[in-house]
């Protein structure tokens, strides 16, 4: 038999008192047939799943975009795999059905629970949610990774379809070696937890070869009252799952009244009651607990089995717990959260404050997402403190389901070393500022510019940071205002590479930008380059020293060796007719090197000049 009844051991037997009426299941929640892009048919699918050992659930979901086009006996696909799940389900094997709706840029979602069908033609994301919500199925984020676009508009928090979106992957593939779960997959889920989702994990297989189920041992396990559709989906719903690369490892997660993918509320502390228990042969290594704040205990193991009570204090609105084990063999697990929130429908996530390293005196910008989790308006008493007391106090009102990202403008004291916000003075998280010396600079390198050695710069940061300075980089053309915060610039001539010189070059509107900065009293530093570049490239860097009066310019490069020229080690150097060194304009200046001599493989021997450039 391939389930497990849930009965505790008879020295275990506080685990039963929850979820003690469940069975638990293993099955493969993903795969596909040639009614899209994989192969077979969900006759031979189901057929061949039935076969493989501790599976006891396959689910065929197919790209729904293929499903515009009908089978050569005009059956709809979506409804022909159905077909082939009522069939092929038995007392001990349950085939059912979803489908997969895709959407480059923005990441894959399978769907659950209906017979109808609609795909990335018919909706985008948000639309996708109220089609999910008004079919009340059950939705799936999968393989939460970069390849397949941004993470669903990096998950953003939509409390209505938090109710029906119930699931992510923290796994998924095929291959043979069964190293599914993967640590990208994790931060992901650990990132949708945080803005505010309630999802239970799972593990997909994603069959596209005629391996369902088969591939390897990797299984999403799910607590059912029985193996039927209408269970297991309301398992899905509930969240009783987890993600395993073990086919058989039992992971039981509960508090002294809940279970995993449960809520409890009010809560002022639980008591977490875990137990891990696999084969004889197959001895645990590792067991992990995981809240809002990362890793809060891990536990180093010798044994197949485990078991721990830990009782912890509830201090926030809104917390969450989950389990994370590893066996000797490498395999790992990954269990559903249980959460803990107050019973007020308003909760507050993802707070954070950008920048995070600021001088007293400078703005800083805090933000949050705010949320009603029901159907109905409410209200909170929203409150942000520092350590000295509150700075920002306020009554929220939230219409049904409305969820607001917030960001608020202030001006960093000393205090503001932690902020804390709280509803109805009920904490709920907190973000920490690095209040720096009024001294100190904030550097910015241009990195826009396709500049020389632009990956080449970590021993600069750190060096910079050692000395108390924060540092920073232009990935893009900077704009009007953006260089108001900045004490200094560090302009290295382009390098080679690139697709498009015009790129490299300094534009007017950046060469204002730049003159108005050192004007107002900025330090720009101009280094120079060990790559050939074009005259016109380089005549438009010594426009700019011309327009603020300084009679050099920088002409072709010498060498991309590194060379020492006046007690200086350059990494490449390039002609620089006229006078190099400091020059003054309006309240700024400007320092001129023939070279580079701040990339990482030269800059440990210019600490001195590192220390006299940026000071």
């Amino acid at each position: 038999m391939k389930r497990f009844l849930l009965v505790a051991l008879l020295l275990l037997s506080t685990v039963a008192s929850v979820g003690g009426n469940l069975n638990l299941y293993f099955g493969n929640p993903h795969s596909h047939t040639s009614y899209s892009d994989g192969s077979g048919v969900p006759e031979e699918a189901y057929s061949y799943a039935k076969e493989v050992p501790d599976l006891d659930f396959l689910a065929i979901t197919d790209h729904a975009y293929y499903f515009a086009q009908d089978l050569p006996d005009g059956r709809n696909k979506l409804a022909a795999t159905i077909e082939a799940a009522i069939e092929a389900t038995s007392e001990d094997f349950l085939a059912f059905v979803g489908f997969e709706w895709t959407a480059t840029g923005t990441g894959h979602i399978n769907v659950y629970g209906t017979s109808d069908w609609t795909d990335r033609v018919k909706s985008d994301l948000w639309q996708l949610y109220d089609w999910i919500i008004e079919h009340d199925a059950v939705g799936q984020f999968n393989h939460p990774v970069r390849d397949f676009g941004d993470n669903f508009k990096e998950f953003q928090y939509s409390p209505e379809a938090d109710l029906y979106m119930n699931l992510i992957e923290v796994g998924n593939g095929s291959w043979w070696e069964n190293d599914t779960i993967v640590e990208e997959m994790f931060s992901a889920y650990r990132e949708a937890l945080r803005k505010g989702w309630h999802l239970g994990t799972t593990l997909g297989q994603d069959n596209h070869k005629p391996n369902w189920g088969g591939a390897n041992d990797s299984r999403t396990a799910v607590f059912a009252t029985d193996l039927s559709e209408k269970s297991i989906l309301e398992a899905f719903k509930k969240r009783r799952t987890y993600a395993t690369e073990d086919r058989n490892i039992e992971i039981h997660f509960s508090t002294e009244e809940a279970f995993m993918g449960d809520i409890v509320r009010d809560a002022d502390r639980v008591e977490l009651r875990i137990l891990i228990r696999d084969t004889a042969d197959d001895p645990l290594e590792i067991v992990e607990i995981y809240s809002n704040d990362g890793v809060i205990a891990n536990f180093l193991v010798d044994s197949h089995e485990f078991y721990i009570e830990m009782t912890t204090n509830i201090e926030v609105g809104f917390q969450y717990f989950f389990v994370y084990a590893r066996g000797h063999d490498g395999e790992e697990a990954v269990s559903s959260p249980i959460w803990v929130e107050r019973s007020c429908p308003i909760h507050l996530y993802n707070s954070a404050a950008f920048p995070e390293s600021v001088k007293p005196g400078e703005r800083v910008t805090l933000s949050f997402q705010i949320s009603n989790l029901s159907s109905e308006e409410a209200s909170s008493l929203l409150q942000i403190e520092n350590l000295g007391g509150i700075i920002h106090e306020e009554i929220v009102t939230l219409e049904g389901f409305e969820s607001k990202i917030v960001h608020l403008e202030k001006t960093a004291e000393e205090h503001d070393a932690r902020i804390l916000f709280l509803l109805d003075s009920v904490p709920y998280s907190s973000t920490w500022l690095e209040i720096r010396s009024s001294a100190s600079l904030n550097v910015l390198v241009d990195r826009s510019h396709i500049n020389y050695a632009s990956d080449e710069r970590e021993k600069l940061k750190m060096l910079l940071e050692e000395m108390g300075n924060r540092v920073s980089t232009a990935d893009r053309i900077f704009k009007v205002g953006e260089l108001d915060t900045i004490d200094v610039l560090l302009l290295p001539l382009p390098g080679a590479g690139g697709s498009f010189d015009r790129l490299k070059i300094l534009m007017p509107q950046q060469s204002n930008i730049i003159k108005e900065f050192v004007m107002n009293g900025g330090r720009l530093i101009i280094t120079g380059t060990g790559d050939e570049i074009s005259n016109e490239i380089i005549s438009s860097y010594n426009r700019l020293l011309e327009e603020m009066g300084i009679y050099a310019t920088y002409e072709k490069a010498i060498t991309s060796d590194a060379v020492e020229l006046d007690g200086i080690v350059f990494d490449g150097l390039s002609v620089l007719r006229g006078e190099s060194g400091r020059h003054v304009y309006g309240k700024g200046e400007i320092l001129l090197f023939p070279g580079d001599p701040f990339t990482d493989d030269v800059i440990e021997n210019n600490k001195e000049l590192l220390d006299q450039s940026f000071r």
